[in-house]
């Protein structure tokens, strides 16, 4: 590939990344949404979140796992209380990677 096809490539993906994240912020910025409208777009990113865990929470080998030897799943639930209780994203994802490291570390698995 030649360096001006691979500028060409790069420049295109970042358009193509940046760009839908641009438009609605030029056009939205200066405009008050409906309340509803607000209400809905709270909802996304705990949405995304959730369809992004949901897999490997509850099938991390393909299939569906509800037991004990689903530790991810387990470890959820406090997880899920700790984000309910204190509303912060980045200490609920802190316990939910530290609480299942420590469980591998001690388990070794």
């Amino acid at each position: 590939m030649s360096h001006i096809m691979l500028a060409l490539t790069i420049a295109g993906m970042a358009a193509v990344t940046f760009g839908p994240r641009l438009v609605p912020t030029l056009f939205l910025a200066a405009a008050a949404l409906p309340r509803p409208v607000v209400v809905w777009l709270r909802q996304v990113p705990p949405a995304v979140i959730a369809a992004l865990l949901a897999p490997s929470l509850f099938a991390p080998a393909g299939t569906l796992d509800l037991g004990p030897g689903n530790p991810g799943l387990w470890l959820a639930v406090p997880t899920l209380l700790l984000a309910w209780w204190t509303r912060n994203f980045y200490l609920t994802i802190a316990f939910g990677i530290g609480s299942l490291a420590l469980l591998r570390l001690v388990t070794g698995g």
